[in-house]
C-alpha cells in the first residue's frame, strides 16, 4: 500500500489535473493562449507554497554580463533578495547570480511541441541556450508537461528527442512528460559506468503498485517537484537535506532502479 509520502506525491497530479480542469470547463478550446498561461500559474503558485520564503518564483528574463538576453522564461526561481535589473509584479530581468532554477511549461509534450524550430529555437533547445547564458550548470533546469504527447514503449521513439538532447550538455536536466513518465539528467552517469546520461522513468500508479487502475495519478509531477526543491537547498541551504527530508522528497528512492525505463536511456559518450 501506498505510505504517506506516495500519497502526498500523488496528491500533487491531482491537484494540477483538478485546477486545470476548471478552467477548460469555462473556456473549451477557444482561447489557448489564456488556458497555455493559466498552467503556468497554476505551478507558479504551487511553487510559492512550497519553497521557503526568501526564494521567489516569477517570469521575465536573464541578462549577464556580456549582455547576453535569454528568452522569456516560463518560470523563474531567484533568490529574493538579491538585486534585480528590473521588477514589475511577476515580471523580472535578472542577472545570473539570482537565479536557481528555471521552468518551460507545456500542455502536452509531443516530438513537435520539444523539438520543432521553424525559424526558431526548439523548446528543447530555448533551455540549453538558457542555461548557457546563465551559465550555471547546476541549477534546475526543466520542462514541465502536463499531458503525455509521445510513446515510451520500449525505447525513445522520437530520433529527434534524442538528437537534441545529446546536444543539450546537461544544461536541460529535467523532463516531466506528464504524471507519469520523468526523465533525468545524471551528469554522474549511469549505475555501472561514469557515462553522463539520460534516464526515463515510469512512475505510474499502475507501475508502482502492479495495480489495474490506469486512472490513478501518478509520481512523476511530485519527483519533478522533489528534483527543483533538492536543486534549490543544495544551494541555499544544504543543511536542511537531512535523512527524513530525503524520504519526504522521494518515497521511492530505495527501488527507484526498478522503475527505470533502461531502454530509453540516452547515454552521452564523450569518447565518440
Amino acid at each position: 500500500m501506498p505510505n504517506n509520502n506516495t500519497k502526498y506525491q500523488q496528491s500533487i497530479a491531482a491537484e494540477f489535473s483538478a485546477i486545470k480542469d476548471r478552467v477548460r470547463f469555462f473556456i473549451e478550446d477557444r482561447h489557448w493562449g489564456e488556458d497555455g498561461r493559466y498552467k503556468e500559474i497554476i505551478l507558479m503558485n504551487y511553487l510559492r507554497r512550497v519553497l521557503p520564503n526568501n526564494i521567489a518564483v516569477g517570469t521575465g528574463f536573464v541578462k549577464n554580463h556580456n549582455n547576453d538576453l535569454t528568452s522569456q522564461i516560463d518560470i523563474i526561481i531567484y533568490k529574493k533578495n538579491d538585486p534585480k535589473l528590473f521588477s514589475e509584479g511577476d515580471f523580472v530581468v535578472l542577472m545570473p547570480e539570482s537565479v536557481l532554477g528555471i521552468i518551460e511549461v507545456k500542455s502536452k509534450s509531443t516530438p513537435q511541441v520539444l523539438c520543432r524550430n521553424n525559424n526558431s529555437l526548439s523548446t528543447i533547445q530555448k533551455c540549453h541556450r538558457n542555461g548557457e547564458i546563465i551559465g550555471k550548470s547546476e541549477i534546475f533546469n526543466g520542462i514541465f508537461s502536463y499531458e503525455k504527447g509521445m510513446s515510451f514503449n520500449g525505447r525513445v521513439h522520437s530520433e529527434q528527442l534524442v538528437s537534441q538532447l545529446k546536444g543539450n550538455n546537461g544544461y536541460l536536466n529535467h523532463i516531466c512528460f506528464n504524471d507519469n513518465i520523468f526523465m533525468r539528467y545524471w551528469i554522474s552517469g549511469r549505475p555501472n559506468d561514469d557515462k553522463p546520461c539520460f534516464s526515463f522513468y515510469d512512475l505510474s500508479f499502475h507501475n508502482i503498485f502492479s495495480d489495474q487502475d490506469t486512472e490513478r495519478s501518478g509520481l512523476a509531477h511530485g519527483y519533478f517537484i522533489s528534483n527543483l526543491l533538492e536543486t534549490v537547498y543544495n544551494i541555499v541551504a544544504p543543511h536542511v537535506l537531512s535523512e527524513q527530508y530525503f524520504e519526504f522528497l522521494y518515497p521511492l528512492e530505495n527501488q527507484k532502479e526498478s522503475f527505470r525505463k533502461s531502454g530509453c536511456e540516452i547515454i552521452i559518450d564523450n569518447d565518440g
